[in-house]
């Protein structure tokens, strides 16, 4: 376990550290930044005080797991809140520009978001438990927090105070693409090449510049990132250069992303470019477009996702939408897209729309290994596109479907029953028996509702179930569905989740 500690004297902010940080009144900040404890998280931190002893003044925060500050209360003090934090009426402090040194973003304020505020390489970013911070609307300069590779992010909330990214605009008048996002970027590889079929660094889509990753390390660290909620978000610059919710480029193994939801977005919830990011217990309310997307190479593990599809977007809007490189170069590029993931629960839009959407849109030669997975609501489960496209699908179920497992397709059919992937049969893939996936009731009460779903099933679904592998995450959740059973509300218990038509 690495970490920072406390200086001395904490030096003084200056215009390098951030560009410019304003109070609402308009003053210049130039106050002492407070000390604050940075921890690079690998796994698992503590157990007790005892294993936080190498970090001066620091004990053991039993519900999450990690070193924190003795100051802020016995057993890491989340029954003690500090002072300001509560505050109804919070200072608002504007940052702009680029974060050049270690800086911390401390809860008894909230913060505004103008423009691209960079997280440069040797920087880290801290955000307290209970932090808001607000993204400008304008759509010329979207308000984006970017971490660039070399840089981290440390943003580890609780469950009842998490750190939010949210709009500026009163909450009454909030709408899905009102600013920007958060964008990772790290130096794992992905599988852009040069010219000379050299590996490469690739453009990060929805920057037009100063968004450069990837490299060639698989263990690189971007933060941690728990308890985090982002809303409102997802500016589209143009057609197919969008800002997602929470966008992953290149990003390590390094980084822990645990405990995070992203709603009301206008583009997709969660987009991995490359990279071998790991993450678990992830949630998507009301994309405009797909709830997980990956490629570029994306090798990562995921457990535990839930994602609920707006009915009133009628576009092609997905569960999983997965390629390795949008351009179907043949051959396809090293390393190709191939993410493992165990325990989904995919809610589409529970109604039929004008536009096709799929549980699974697997294409141009991703490969992908789904286990446990739970698609209903949907037009189709499992749409199969490019003849080199290689899924691996196990142990899931398929319910309430327009169109049950797959649409026929024939080599003489038209539109969305024309025959893209060489013959690939969708629907005899999936009925394989080896394969163990099932047409049936999940049992699930209700996981359409906006405001108050239930994900989980009546009884947990452990007939036909894969059992995850020792190295995963949770190797014991051996049951279909992100969730055990309808006692299971890892997504709707405490305040880090809302669940809200607006």
């Amino acid at each position: 376990m690495n970490h920072k500690r406390c200086p001395p004297e904490s030096p003084a902010l200056t215009m390098g550290a951030l560009a410019m940080v304003v109070l609402a009144a308009g003053a210049l900040a130039t106050g002492a930044l407070a000390c604050s404890l940075i921890v690079e998280h690998r796994s698992e931190q503590c157990n007790s005080d005892a294993d936080c002893a190498r970090v001066a003044g620091a004990v053991c925060n039993l519900t999450d797991g990690i070193c924190v500050p003795a100051s802020s209360g016995p057993g890491g003090g989340d029954d003690v809140i500090p002072a300001g934090c509560t505050a109804p009426d919070k200072p608002l402090v504007e940052i702009t520009g680029d974060i050049t040194e270690d800086f911390t973003l401390k809860c008894d304020k909230d913060y505004l978001l103008k423009g691209q505020v960079n997280v440069t390489a040797g920087a880290t970013l801290t955000i307290e438990k209970g932090t808001t911070i607000r993204g400008e609307t304008n759509q010329q300069v979207p308000a984006a927090l970017v971490v660039h590779p070399g840089s981290k992010l440390i943003a580890v909330g609780t469950k009842d105070e998490p750190i939010v990214f949210t709009s500026n605009k009163p909450t009454e008048d909030r709408m899905p693409g009102d600013w920007g996002g958060v964008i990772l970027l790290g130096n794992a590889r992905t599988n852009h090449r040069d010219a000379n079929g050299a590996q490469a660094r690739g453009q990060i889509e929805g920057l037009t510049n100063n968004g450069e990753y990837g490299g060639v390390n698989d263990n690189d660290t971007s933060g941690t990132l728990k308890y985090v909620r982002i809303e409102y978000s997802g500016v589209k610059l143009a057609p197919n250069n969008e800002i997602n919710g929470l966008t992953f480029g290149g990003v390590g193994r390094g980084t822990i992303i645990d405990f995070v939801q992203v709603r009301h977005v206008s583009d997709d919830c969660f987009e991995f470019f490359g990279g071998t990011v790991n993450a678990k217990h992830l949630a998507c309310q009301y994309s405009g477009d797909d709830a997980f997307d990956w490629d570029y190479g994306y090798r990562g593990k995921l457990q535990f996702l839930v994602a609920q599809q707006d009915p009133d977007v009628a576009e092609e809007t997905n569960g999983f939408e997965g390629d390795n490189d949008p351009l179907a170069l043949t051959p396809a590029p090293e390393p190709r897209s191939e993410p493992t993931i165990y325990n989904a629960t995919l809610c589409g839009k529970g109604v039929d729309v004008d536009k096709e959407q799929y549980g699974f849109l697997l294409r141009r030669s991703t490969k992908a290994n789904i286990f446990n997975t739970i698609v209903t609501g949907f037009e189709s489960g499992l749409d199969v596109r490019d003849p080199d496209t290689a899924p691996s699908v196990s142990s899931s179920i398929f319910f309430n479907l327009v169109n049950d497992f797959a649409f026929a397709e024939a080599s003489d059919g038209t539109g969305i029953l024309q025959d893209d992937d060489g013959g690939f049969d969708e629907i005899e893939f999936l009925s394989d028996p080896d394969r163990k996936n099932r047409d049936m009731d999940p049992g699930i009460q209700d996981c359409f509702h906006p405001s108050a779903p239930v994900f989980g099933p009546a009884k947990s679904l452990t007939a036909n179930a894969a059992e995850p592998p020792d190295d995963f995450f949770d190797p014991s959740a051996a049951f279909i569905g992100a969730f055990k059973d309808a006692d299971d509300t890892w997504a709707t218990s405490g305040s880090w989740a809302v669940w809200s038509p607006r």
